[in-house]
């Protein structure tokens, strides 16, 4: 009997005291955020600091370390850049579980809030959250909303985008911005086109780049990319797309691009052997592009110019017959994919089911393997500027008469991913903001861009994350593995300053994705 009361009296404490731990609110110190801005606008983060300190509070769940004891420590932290353990000092001395740290940067009319959460025994990893808004009194407006997302990270409410091993996603939650990791600049150079692939036999991947009529190949050498080749051709050559896949068996990749000398198609295949580059193929006829095709994996695809339309007839499969690469088999596809670049396929609502995407005019479409509509865009998810002019085709893009001549635009490449681990892929895509030409074709002018990743929430393909904004605009994307890891990259080309082509600027930028 004695026993009996012993271990019910434990049973009552142990209770007791997982309750009294349960109830205990987390304690968060949230410092003044840094400012970047070539105007005063201290008075801006004292009111965010204001607002973030009352309103990530929830009663039984947050509580907030007080001012006065926060501005004690921080003398100690001026003139440095405060990163993680610099939060996580001032955390332990005011007895902190969490610490929020950021900045506030003002670019034009843009001001942009990051913060970092950041658990003060590092045992939890960092998390961030990321808004942006168009004037101080939006911002004012919206950063209670802001505030909180910082409440869910510390409370650990977060969607179900995450991936175990071998490594987690680091951005998992809508409007959260991923920052570049690596950076290369191409003076004077409008991006074209990038892809990811091993070019040179070595089991390791490399970065491949193109402008309008040069290959530039780089290899990812941790804190930087390095150049390891590069092969340039005529001047009056037009590359549209870029493609790197192992076409012939020989466990390299070749790099096929899509080429136009004024309006006729000159697409070619590149091999590279010995530290050189070689013709696999050129002089072809064909639009290029490498696709993920039912029952077929990836493989490469061909499909002809139109006389007097954007394109016309099947997509047929690209081989290599051991001598010479051959264009064969048409591919069967459902009757709404139509031209080679404005489809993109994956099991985007389950493992078990092929979905299709298709780009239109202005909206991308989501159809099952019969055709009907699943999901359609709210965003326009496909414009650029990578196009082709055809001066003596007074025509549509269907071959209707038409009083101006045809400018063919080549829609961005949209990826298809699983990034998460969960059978079913995502979707990476690139959403550019016109400041001109969303009704003037022929002069667009654009302010920014990003890329977002798009996940089916059951109802809709919901954004999940999306890069910070990319002056210009952004040309083209691939998901790969860029350095070796075992884990993909987002890898991105983009164009700034390109108005009128002066003064144009490429960028090639890495993201990771994981932790």
């Amino acid at each position: 009997m004695k026993c009996i009361k012993i271990l019910l009296l434990a049973l009552v404490l142990t209770l007791t005291t997982s309750f009294v731990f349960a109830q205990t609110p987390y304690r968060v110190a949230v410092l003044p955020f840094t400012i970047h801005s070539a105007e005063d606008i201290s008075h801006l983060r004292d009111g965010i600091w204001d607002i973030i300190s009352t309103r990530i509070i929830v009663e039984g769940e947050i509580s907030v370390v007080e001012k006065p004891l926060i501005e004690r420590f921080l003398p100690e932290l001026r003139g440095t850049k405060i990163a993680d353990r610099d939060a996580r000092w001032l955390g332990t001395r005011v007895g902190a579980d969490y610490v929020v740290y950021g900045s506030i940067t003002k670019v034009g009319d843009y001001i942009s809030l990051d913060a970092k959460v950041v658990h003060a025994r590092a045992e939890r990893p960092t998390t961030s959250c990321f808004a942006q808004h168009k004037g101080m009194d939006e911002v004012m407006a919206k950063v209670a909303t802001f505030a909180q997302d910082i409440a869910s990270r510390i409370r650990g409410r977060r969607a179900s985008y995450e991936r175990g091993a071998p490594g987690q996603l680091r951005h998992h939650l809508m409007f959260q911005a991923l920052g570049y990791a690596k950076l290369q600049s191409f003076p004077k150079r409008i991006l074209k086109g990038v892809d990811v692939g091993d070019v040179d036999g070595d089991g390791k991947n490399e970065i491949v780049v193109i402008d309008h009529y040069q290959v530039w190949v780089y290899r990812d050498e941790g804190k930087k990319v390095k150049l390891v080749a590069e092969f340039k051709t005529a001047s009056n050559n037009n590359f549209l797309t870029l493609d790197v896949i192992d076409l012939n068996g020989d466990k390299k990749a070749e790099i096929c691009i899509t080429n136009a000398i004024e309006d006729n198609l000159r697409s070619f295949i590149l091999t590279y052997e010995d530290g050189a580059f070689k013709y696999l193929a050129r002089g072809l006829n064909w639009y290029l592009r490498a696709k993920r095709i039912p029952g077929k994996g990836e493989v490469l695809l061909a499909q002809r110019m139109g006389t007097n339309k954007d394109y016309e007839g099947p997509m047929r499969l690209v081989r290599w017959t051991g001598k010479k690469v051959k264009v064969g088999k048409k591919v069967k596809l459902p009757k709404d994919v139509e031209w080679i670049f404005a489809f993109t396929t994956g099991k985007f609502t389950s493992p078990e089911v092929q979905e299709f995407l298709v780009m239109g005019d202005v909206k991308v479409r989501m159809l099952d393997a019969e055709g009907s509509l699943l999901w359609k865009s709210s965003e326009d998810l496909i414009t650029s500027d990578n196009y082709v002019d055809r001066p003596k085709v007074l025509a549509g893009k269907r071959g209707a008469p038409d009083l101006l001549a045809r400018r063919i635009y080549f829609p961005p490449r949209i990826v298809a991913k699983d990034l998460d681990g969960d059978g079913i892929d995502d979707v990476v895509a690139i959403v550019n903001k016109f400041t001109a030409g969303k009704h003037i074709e022929r002069v667009r002018i654009y302010d920014k861009g990003y890329v977002t990743g798009l996940t089916w929430d059951g109802m809709t393909m919901a954004k999940a994350w999306r890069t910070q904004d990319i002056p210009g605009y952004v040309a083209d994307i691939q998901v790969k593995d860029v350095d070796n890891d075992g884990l993909n990259e987002l890898v991105t080309v983009s164009v700034s300053s390109h108005f009128l082509k002066k003064d144009a600027r490429g960028l090639l930028m890495v993201y990771e994705l994981y932790e």
